[in-house]
């Protein structure tokens, strides 16, 4: 055989083997149709082993093992809602974070495993991905914190930098508890039998590996790992005895008679799904009624959620912003406002039915100074930056007694902030925290080990805040008198007047931040007791930190940690007849306009009688001589119109009568000639 011919046979054998792999496709199944598949499976353990549902001995399913058998798990877990901790993938723009808040100390500290500037990495806090878990599982949908990873050993057998080995009592509650798995119904579910409430109160018991089955609804779960001790060992309980791992008993409703289970599911989640992790809604006294605030006006029209953030397989969810590079490759400049509603570079403008805004009158500079959503998205800007309510922030989606305006974290919006030149709407807190201050630079501590030092120095009772304790003051007869005068402080409260009750109220906020004040100060030297000289014991809350100055005088200081952590928002969209300056050039072109002039108050979770407040011109970077310049010039510019208007009209009366004589002289020399 020639050399030749044997080349020529060996490449055909390798486009053979080529062409027979791309014959067999994907392992995972796919049907590529836009009806919903009826998922009648069998369900897996955590071992991978088939479930028989009747058992009485029958172990949680596994949604990695069960759901994954047709659908790329790995590829799913690399997706925007699962792969914060995988530090190898782009941050992507700045949005909420995790705010971990201890009413107890005092603490709120913006955390995110993207390291978004701003927030803390919870390693560096000590925070661990089972703390983590515990704190905000209410509302993770699994993964992530949920399936940590192992840490990489290395070649002298110790663990990579920076990855955080669980303590031992730790490690043991994971084998426990088994993994929180990314579970599918979490988002998929196709009707109101899921119960995100289950699914916490079984993340709160520690019962992670059953948490899918109970929320879905599938089986009963009877048993506690909390209750169990770490060094439990499951081979050694004894049959119907109590200390055991949970036991599993699934319904029979939706069960066949071939034991596969029917799971009522959807490929896009609906909106109600999507709105228990990102409802928002504006509360206190300024504030509309709950009942009577307005959806979205996208979701009013009757589009969905899916519609704009949209994802392939690998759940890359499209998070709609301008600019956005999708790991796909795919372009998603459509999806942004001005991509879907402008005629955008890729053509596909008016995309869905969107209509095309005519901006009548707007100069075309607006369009490089604002972007869409600083006119169109979130709360109408007004005299003050209002208090909000996040579902991830606020717990907002399960039963509660105490969603109080006040409640924390304190967060406020619209906050109305310059990035590259354009301004775009903002929700803003302020970090509140224990810390220690080293070579200038302040590190927060440990949640949880500041309440075990501190416990007895603050003396917050079970179900109090160290607001309300620390409030808690009472005003004296003569306290009263010295505000109202003797005779209208011994009238009945209920017969006061607005002024006066709210001069009341500011002498018991003044007393109540002498009495923090005070307390301040012992709890900072009970800090530094703990430091060994190792750096200042400092607190940080409302926008400025403290310390213990000379003779453990109590002292304020400006920080780059005490800055404001913001990011920008995107819903809800306002309609039209809604949006910032559709009332004409005045209503942002004045002055006390408040998207200049609004002003934006810092909030603590401490008593603050004189907190930092600034003005939205301000916090954007404006000059306010230039821009005082700029709406000074708008009082006139009616005038300049009509004037403008008025010396035209007369220059063209001029040009017409010359027009006239002109025509008129043309005229008469033909008629002499």
């Amino acid at each position: 055989m020639k050399w030749h011919t044997f080349c020529l046979l060996s490449l055909s054998a390798s486009l053979w083997s080529v062409v027979a792999a791309a014959d067999q496709g994907s392992r995972f199944a796919v049907t590529n149709s836009r009806s919903e598949y009826s998922h009648w499976i069998d369900l897996y353990d955590a071992n991978n082993r088939r479930i028989d549902p009747t058992d009485p001995n029958a172990a949680p399913y596994s949604p990695m093992t069960t759901c994954g058998r047709c659908h790329d798990y790995e590829s799913i877990a690399s997706g925007h809602h699962f792969n914060a901790m995988h530090s190898s993938l782009p941050a992507g723009r700045p949005g909420e974070p995790w705010i971990w808040t201890d009413e107890r100390t005092g603490t709120q500290i913006p955390l995110s495993y993207r390291r978004w500037e701003g927030t803390y990495h919870p390693d560096d806090l000590d925070i661990s991905p089972w703390d983590f878990i515990l704190k905000f599982g209410r509302h993770l949908p699994g993964g992530g914190p949920g399936e940590p990873p192992a840490p990489k050993p290395t070649a002298d057998g110790e663990s990579e930098a920076g990855d955080q080995q669980p303590t031992p009592a730790v490690a043991d509650r994971w084998r426990l508890s088994g993994m929180l798995q990314i579970d599918c119904m979490f988002c998929h579910s196709n009707d109101l039998g899921y119960s995100p409430e289950t699914w916490w109160n079984q993340i709160r018991d520690q019962n992670f590996a059953w948490a899918p089955a109970a929320a879905a609804g599938l089986a009963s779960i009877e048993g506690r790992v909390a209750g169990l001790a770490d060094d439990f060992d499951p081979a050694d309980a004894a049959p119907g005895g109590r200390n055991r791992l949970p036991v599993t008993t699934y319904g029979s409703l939706r069960m066949n008679a071939d034991n596969k289970v029917f799971f009522d599911m959807v490929r896009t989640p609906d909106d109600r799904t999507c709105y228990y992790c990102h409802t928002t809604h504006t509360v206190g006294s300024q504030s509309v009624p709950i009942w009577n605030q307005d959806e979205d006006v996208h979701l009013r029209a009757g589009m969905s959620c899916s519609d704009c953030h949209r994802n392939d397989i690998g759940h890359h969810t499209v998070r709609g912003y301008e600019g956005e590079v999708h790991p796909t490759g795919e372009s998603v400049a459509s999806l942004s406002c001005r991509g879907c509603h402008m005629d955008g570079q890729d053509g596909m403008g008016g995309r869905m039915g969107a209509p095309k805004p005519l901006h009548g009158g707007l100069p075309a500079l607006h369009f490089d100074k604002l972007s869409c959503t600083a006119c169109h998205s979130g709360p109408a800007p007004g005299d003050q930056a209002q208090p909000v309510h996040t579902a991830m922030a606020h717990g907002l989606g399960l039963p509660s007694h105490h969603y109080t305006s006040d409640l924390d974290p304190g967060i406020v919006a619209p906050v109305l902030l310059q990035d590259q030149g354009m301004l775009y709407p903002h929700r803003m807190t302020w970090p509140a925290f224990w810390g220690r201050l080293i070579d200038g630079e302040i590190t927060p501590l440990n949640p949880e080990s500041v309440q075990d030092t501190l416990r007895r120095i603050l003396r917050v009772r079970r179900g109090a805040s160290l607001m309300q304790t620390v409030s808690a003051v009472k005003l004296s007869a003569e306290d009263k008198a010295g505000v109202l005068g003797e005779e209208r402080a011994s009238v009945d409260e209920e017969l006061w007047t607005q002024e006066e009750q709210d001069a009341i109220a500011a002498l018991e906020l003044a007393k109540a931040k002498q009495a923090w004040d005070e307390l301040l100060v012992s709890a900072l030297e009970t800090l530094q007791e703990t430091f060994e000289n190792e750096g200042e014991a400092v607190y940080v809350s409302g926008g400025r930190a403290y310390r213990l100055g000379e003779d453990s005088e109590l002292e304020t200081f400006e920080h780059a940690a005490a800055q404001p952590y913001a990011w920008k928002l995107g819903h809800d969209v306002r309609p039209t007849r809604y949006s910032s300056g559709i009332t004409g050039c005045y209503e942002c072109h004045a002055a006390g306009a408040p998207i200049f002039e609004g002003r934006v108050t810092a909030v603590a979770p401490v008593p603050d009688d004189q907190p930092p407040v600034h003005s939205m011109w301000e916090l954007a970077g404006y000059d306010k001589l230039l821009l005082d310049a700029w709406n000074q010039s708008f009082q006139g510019r009616s005038i300049f119109k009509y004037a403008g208007f008025a010396a035209m009209g007369i220059v063209g009366l001029i040009l017409l009568t010359y027009l006239i004589q002109g025509t008129y002289g043309l005229f008469g020399h033909f008629r002499r000639a």
